[in-house]
């Protein structure tokens, strides 16, 4: 057996107001799987995914990433995190930045490739995107749709071991969900080990290896999406299906 590429050990995660937001969750997650968790507003859901690169810090338990003990106080997390891509909600982008840029300015801060070299890795990327025509735009030039798929190849950009993506169509107008949703479906298809929070049912349904669904700070079930959505015995989830599926 293969060490998981993440191994979120008993966490638990208390505000200092008194809100738990995790209750000993524990979960792993295989290199090359795509993780989709689900589950109603305030479940833990992107609390979870940002334990696993130390966004947000945890009251109890262990997350290890690439056999790294996340938040051990020894931990190098600019390198971690290095090896761990990040897509929010909102895209994040440098505004004053064009598009190339906002891809060239992290690998430039941590590579010791010529810029010639991460210019045409960039220019890659925004291949995959199909966005290598904005190279010279500004994100505020772009739609929302092409801003997240800059996002998602900034990320990419690092070359790292797992992506993942905290409700990543959530901010987009409808039309434009699909136009990201098809650029991770090919990452997935590659072979990228990405943790998704979604409410995308019908990609977590096409892609996921296994789906989560969280509530209340815990994982209440765990399947393949064949029986996430075709389990018929579970109330509570059958429940939020039933509401998700129908809006």
């Amino acid at each position: 057996m293969t060490e998981p590429l993440i191994d979120v050990r008993g966490v638990s995660k208390v505000y200092p107001n008194g809100l738990q937001a995790l209750k000993n969750v524990s979960l792993s997650v295989e290199r090359g799987e795509v993780i989709c968790i689900v589950g109603p507003s305030g479940s833990g859901k992107s609390t979870l995914l940002r334990t696993l690169n130390a966004l947000e810090p945890i009251s109890a338990g262990e997350v290890f990433v690439l056999g790294h003990s996340v938040h051990a106080p020894r931990t190098d997390l600019n390198r971690l995190r290095a090896q761990v891509g990040m897509v929010f909600q909102s895209f994040n982008l440098f505004p004053h930045k064009t598009v190339l840029e906002n891809l060239m300015l992290a690998p430039r801060a941590v590579s010791k490739a010529q810029r010639e070299e991460l210019h045409s890795r960039a220019l890659a990327l925004l291949d995959k995107v199909g966005l290598r025509d904005k190279c010279d735009c500004h994100p505020a030039q772009l739609s929302g749709g092409q801003q997240q798929r800059v996002a998602i190849a900034r990320a990419l950009a690092m070359n790292p071991a797992v992506m993942l993506f905290d409700e990543p169509t959530s901010a987009l107008d409808p039309e434009k969900v699909n136009e990201v949703l098809d650029v991770m479906k090919d990452l997935a298809a590659e072979g990228m080990t990405m943790c998704v929070v979604t409410h995308e049912m019908g990609f977590a349904r096409a892609v996921a290896d296994r789906v989560i669904f969280m509530e209340g700070g815990e994982i209440g079930y765990a399947d393949t999406p064949d029986g996430f959505f075709g389990d018929t015995a579970h109330p509570r989830l059958r429940a939020f299906l039933g509401q998700v599926l129908k809006s």
